[in-house]
């Protein structure tokens, strides 16, 4: 069937018809991500009001789009709408897709950075152990050394008085024969 319409023998589905109509909200239960679908929106021309209505719903744009056409050509731009809603869930699932193999190599990351504070956490319970014992044994080794350091104290003190009086001693008898040696 040859028709005698003035429009291409294809729909662009990258051109935006203009409409003269005011944006009416379709429906409140279609409500994509951002905002409700108006009837000015199409499926054919935007994937994410595509996937909102996923359902083989046309709105009423599309069915102004294509009762415009003849048979053939409706038929075309139907076969175009399925291919186009076909890319659009294939597209939507590849994105699904990358997104779950990205959570699941962030769960796994997760997991991983966890397991390392986990044993980072136990690494510094052990430090404050060691860091305990070797405090102790720092206060215990300055106790005994200042208790050392004491008696050496007392024994230097002991061996200067005792040498003073062995020095002492001596100066008396070195004294005493040299003042026999001039009498």
């Amino acid at each position: 069937m040859a028709s005698s319409s003035s429009r291409p023998n294809h729909f662009d589905l990258n051109v935006d018809p203009k409409t003269t109509r005011d944006a009416k909200v379709w429906q409140p239960s279609f409500v994509s991500q951002n905002r409700h679908l108006t009837v000015n929106d199409s499926v054919m021309m935007n994937d994410s009001t595509a996937v909102t209505v996923a359902r083989n719903f046309l709105l009423p744009m599309d069915e102004m789009l294509l009762g415009v056409r003849s048979d053939e050509e409706a038929i075309d731009d139907s076969m175009a709408y399925s291919i186009q809603s076909a890319a659009s869930v294939s597209n939507l699932a590849d994105r699904l897709r990358a997104r779950a193999n990205e959570v699941q190599e962030l769960t796994t990351e997760n997991s991983s950075l966890q397991r390392m504070l986990h044993e980072s956490q136990q690494e510094v319970e052990k430090l404050k152990e060691e860091n305990n014992a070797l405090l102790k044994l720092v206060s215990s080794y300055s106790a005994d050394t200042l208790r050392r350091l004491d008696m050496l104290q007392v024994s230097n003190e002991k061996i200067l008085g005792d040498h003073e009086k062995l020095m002492s001693k001596l100066k008396r008898r070195r004294h005493i024969p040299s003042e026999a040696s001039i009498t």
